[in-house]
């Protein structure tokens, strides 16, 4: 409207008529733009007449042109028309308006007041037009320019608070992706710490099962404990620590070191009281681990029972912040489990070892049985024929036992074969075999002794036992005497087969003589 009452329009397009056909146009728009930024400020609370006003002044306006350009009305006949339909519009609207104009946005009412000014001033220029004023040019046209720079005015002002929020919004975004960036990478540094350690667990796994594999082949737990110190270094590095053995006099002793830190960060020994340790156990966080961790090895045995065999002492492992409290539980778990394995093992090893003492040992003496009496009779008979050394057998047992356990009870009769054991343990040469062949009845086997050297230690064997008496919960019950019989192969026994039963006649023989006394073989 603006360009087509402007003269600069001519100089675009030099045809008057349009121009007026296009201010005519633009002027009939004016109200249907008010119904239709009002229909929109209102929302659900908008009047229905605002929304036909807006069908009617479209109505209007179409109807009018195109009646004027085929030639059926005169365009200016369409004026007086429309002026009361805009009087009545703008009185309809400005009744919707006000109401509610305290509660528009800042921007709504600044439109409104713009709107109310180019209403005033169509107003005045629809009362010259009627002749109600006096004619003069009314600036409809400065109205239209107002709300249009208020429009423009807004326009910018939103577009300048958009791009602020846009800006800040960017800010934010930058933030979120810098964050999302830096979470990336703990993420990706904490997998690939993770990575790290169970690759090193997996080797360390492997490792211990070859220890494990190694502890089994060992007949015993003092040859177990060689491969076992010798692999604690590659099983437990890089963590600096050191491992004690419980010695004889029950005092802990490190006997090996690992690691880079001097031997001095660990005690050279821990004594003999462990209560002072605290052992380290699951679950453990890493700021609940102290600088130095400990764990007991416990071989398990029938007769010192579960006590520690063994300490490890490891140095608190140094990990990565971003794996610090997951990588601690995982290392102490593992140290854990593997100590716990090596004890379960060594325990196999102590009770494999006990039973076989004791398919060979008697429980009540502690001396040799008759099942390995009968081995190593053989044993021994095979290797005095290849060497062609004497070997003589010593058979005796306790006079009136019988009588013993009668008159005593069986608590003393086991108290008076006890006290036999120990004499005889200190009576006979290490090379020589002392065993407890069945109930009260002994055998000693010597290899090497003349049949003079055994009868020698008969003698003093029988002294022995008669010298020592019986004890049994502070009462004396007295002395007990044996007797024996001696056979030597081949000083009185040619045929080695017959050394036992020369010996078990010699015993017969003691027994009906008189007992207490000792009887060799005759030829």
């Amino acid at each position: 409207m603006l360009l087509a009452e402007s003269q600069a329009s001519l100089l675009i397009a030099y045809k008057p008529l349009l121009w007026d056909y296009l201010a005519a146009g633009s002027y009939y728009l004016i109200p249907m733009a008010l119904a239709l930024l009002l229909r929109q400020w209102l929302g659900a609370a908008r009047p229905v007449l605002i929304s036909w006003l807006v069908w009617i002044h479209l109505g209007l306006a179409v109807s009018a042109l195109a009646l004027a350009l085929v030639g059926a009305v005169d365009l200016s006949s369409t004026f007086p028309v429309f002026d009361v339909l805009l009087l009545v519009s703008l009185v309809v609207m400005a009744g919707a308006v006000l109401p509610r104009f305290r509660v528009l946005f800042g921007e709504q009412q600044v439109l409104v007041v713009a709107c109310g000014g180019l209403a005033v001033l169509l107003i005045v220029d629809m009362a010259v037009a009627h002749g109600f004023l006096p004619w003069g040019r009314v600036p409809v046209s400065w109205g239209a320019l107002g709300f249009s720079l208020a429009v423009v005015s807004i326009s910018v002002w939103h577009y300048g608070k958009t791009q602020k929020e846009l800006q800040q919004l960017n800010v934010r975004l930058e933030q979120k992706v810098r964050e999302r960036t830096a979470r990336a990478e703990s993420l990706a540094e904490r997998e690939v710490a993770r990575a790290r350690l169970l690759a090193l667990e997996s080797k360390k796994s492997q490792k211990l099962a070859d220890v494990i594999a190694a502890l089994q082949d060992c007949a015993g737990i003092e040859e177990a404990f060689e491969p076992l110190l010798r692999a604690m270094p590659e099983l437990y590095l890089p963590m600096t620590g050191c491992f004690y053995r419980r010695g004889i006099d029950g005092q802990y002793d490190r006997v090996v070191h690992w690691g880079g830190t001097p031997e001095d960060v660990f005690p050279a020994s821990l004594g003999a009281n462990l209560s002072v340790l605290t052992e380290t156990v699951l679950p453990v966080r890493s700021y609940d681990l102290p600088a130095q961790m400990c764990f007991f090895l416990r071989i398990e045995s029938a007769r010192s029972g579960n006590r520690p065999e063994g300490v490890l002492m490891l140095e608190r492992p140094d990990l990565p912040p971003v794996v610090k409290d997951y990588g601690i539980a995982r290392v102490i778990s593992w140290v854990y489990q593997s100590v716990e394995k090596i004890g379960i093992t060594l325990s196999g090893l102590a009770l494999r070892a006990e039973l076989q003492r004791f398919s060979y040992e008697d429980s009540l003496t502690g001396l040799k049985n008759r099942r390995y009496f009968d081995e190593l009779f053989r044993h021994e008979r095979e290797v005095s024929a290849r060497s062609d050394r004497p070997l003589c057998l010593l058979i005796f047992d306790i006079d009136h036992f019988k009588l013993f356990n009668d008159c005593h009870g069986h608590e003393a009769g086991d108290q008076a074969l006890r006290m036999v054991g120990d004499v005889l343990a200190t009576c006979f040469r290490g090379s020589d075999t002392v065993c407890r062949y069945g109930g009260e009845e002994f055998s000693v086997l010597m290899p090497g002794a003349s049949l003079d050297e055994a009868r020698q230690r008969a003698e003093q064997l029988r002294a022995a036992i008669s010298a020592e008496p019986v004890e049994h919960r502070g009462e004396n019950l007295g002395s007990l005497t044996i007797s024996a019989g001696i056979a030597c192969w081949r000083e009185n026994c040619p045929e080695f087969d017959e050394l036992f039963r020369a010996a078990d006649q010699a015993l017969y023989q003691a027994k009906e003589t008189g007992r207490n006394r000792v009887v060799a073989a005759s030829l």
